[in-house]
This record gives C-alpha cells, structure tokens and sequence, in this order.
C-alpha cells in the first residue's frame, strides 16, 4: 500500500475531528456560561439588586458593584447559585477581598428581624448620679478615695507609657537583608494557575508553600505580590484576573502563616509583558506572579 494515497485522507480526518472537537467545547463553555449568568442575574434580581454586573469566565463569576458592601454581599448572593464555583467581587477601587467589610443585611441599631431602630438603652440606677433628698449633691469619702485612686492610676499610666517610649520600635531591615531577600524571591519558579481562573494549580500551591518558606527566612521584610497577565482578552478582564492571582497568592501565604502585615498585592494586567508577545512561550512567560521587597 502506497503510504503517499493513504497518508493525506488520514490526516484530513484527523485534522477535522480536532476541529470539530475544539467548535463543541468552545460551544459548551458558552453555553454554560450563557445558563450560569442568567441564573444569577435572576437571583439578584430576586434579592433587589439588579443594578450589579455579573460576568462570568467558565464557572467563575466577576460580580461589580457600585459600593465594595454591594459587591460583596452580591458575590455572596452568586456564589450561592448552583454551577457556580467562585464568585469575586469588585467595587470602585477594584477587587474587595472576603471578609474586608460587613456583608449583614442589617445596619447597626437596627433589629435583625423587623429592621427598626432600637431606642437608646436607659441608664441604670446604679449609673445615675448619687443625690441627696434635697437634690444637692453628695460629697462622701469613697469619692475622695476614688479621687486619689485616680491620682495613682495617671501615675502608673504615666510609668507605662513612659517605658513603651523607651522600648526599641520595630527594626528596619538593612539594605543588604532587603538585596538577600529579593535574590532569593527571584529564584522561585514561576506560580501557575488553571487557565483562565485565579484558582492555583497543585504545582502553584507547592511553589506558594515555597514562597511562604522563603519569608519565614526574611522575617524583617515586606513584600508587594504583584500579577501579571498574557494579553489575550480584554484589558479589562485581564487586570480583574491579575488582581484575583495576586491576591489569591496572599491569602494563602496568610494561611501557611505568613504574617498578612507583611504583605500587599496589586494587579497590572497585561501593562508590563516581559517580553514582546510574538509566540506562545512569549505569551507565558508573561503570565506570572512576582515578589517585590518594599521593606
């Protein structure tokens, strides 16, 4: 059999069958995408927050709101629908971390079952002023005591306060610790994602936990995370998904113990490539995650 007569007609087939099967995902995801934003829209909807926008990235939602409350507590209201994985919540000044504000829906002074305004508390009797029968007021010993007992207090306070000026502030570290600590940040490989997603792949949670090691060795500094992005998509959804890598890289370094005051995160989307784009290599090489000492 001559291989030249058989070897195009095999290749066609195969060719089409990768084609047909990369038309049926792309379709798929769409459509899945299509179902899970109708179905969250309808649950903001039914929750009175229908002025929220909700983009969703597979089964990854982005939810913006116009206050970092609204978008959290919409994100809440998303994450809840069924097909969605991760809901991320975006305010003015960008991506709001969980927890970083009050998501109840009641406000202080408020009843959490009616929604009315509490009255102010009375005081007590025991917080009233002490008086005499002709309304004058009483002028005892035991306020004397407490006069003098409030002399003492101020001084010992005065002593307190007195040692905390003299005590040593937290050091700085040295240039040289600042050059070391750097170097060593460097050296880590780079951190991976699934694609698309601000969720880290096994091999990035490894390369996390060897970022959290190399912090714990560089006690005295602190760092900026900062991600990057390949310049496939909209500006816009690639600075959202460097914010989300960045930050998602923070939290789990706060949760290997790394101290969170030691950390910032900023995203930059596809405004600083390392490389002009030109191949596939290019394109993720500048995809990345970087570590910069800032102290």
């Amino acid at each position: 059999m001559n291989l030249r007569t058989v070897l195009p007609p095999v290749v066609v087939v195969v060719l089409g069958f990768g084609a047909l099967s990369g038309v049926q995902n792309t379709g798929f995801r769409e459509q899945i995408e299509a179902t899970l934003t109708e179905s969250a829209e309808e649950a903001l909807a039914a929750a009175g927050r229908s002025d929220v926008t909700v983009e969703l990235t597979g089964r990854d939602a982005e939810v913006t709101a116009a206050t970092a409350v609204d978008a959290l507590v919409a994100a809440e209201i998303v994450g809840d629908v069924t097909g969605v994985r991760t809901a991320a919540a975006y305010g003015p000044e960008g991506l709001v971390p969980p927890g970083s504000g009050t998501t109840q829906a009641h406000v202080a002074g408020e009843d959490e079952e009616t929604g009315e305004a509490q009255a102010e508390p009375t005081a007590s009797p025991e917080a009233t002023e002490a008086t005499s029968d002709d309304g004058t007021d009483e002028t005892t010993d035991d306020e004397s005591d407490d006069e003098t007992s409030t002399d003492d207090s101020t001084d010992e306070s005065t002593d307190e306060s007195t040692d905390d000026e003299t005590a040593q502030p937290d050091r700085e570290p040295t240039r040289k610790e600042r050059e070391r600590a750097q170097e060593d940040l460097v050296e880590i490989p780079s951190i991976t994602f699934v694609t698309d997603s601000a969720r880290l792949t096994k091999d990035g949670r490894r390369v996390v936990r060897e970022a959290a090691e190399v912090l714990e060795e560089h006690p005295e500094v602190e760092v900026r995370i900062e991600g990057h992005t390949d310049s496939v998509g909209t500006e816009a959804h690639n600075q959202r998904l460097s914010e989300r890598r960045a930050q998602a890289v923070l939290d789990r370094l706060v949760e290997l113990g790394v101290d969170a005051d030691r950390l910032t995160s900023k995203g930059y989307g596809e405004s600083d490539p390392l490389v002009v784009p030109r191949t596939f290599a290019d394109l993720e090489q500048n995809r990345r995650v970087e570590f910069v000492v800032t102290r």
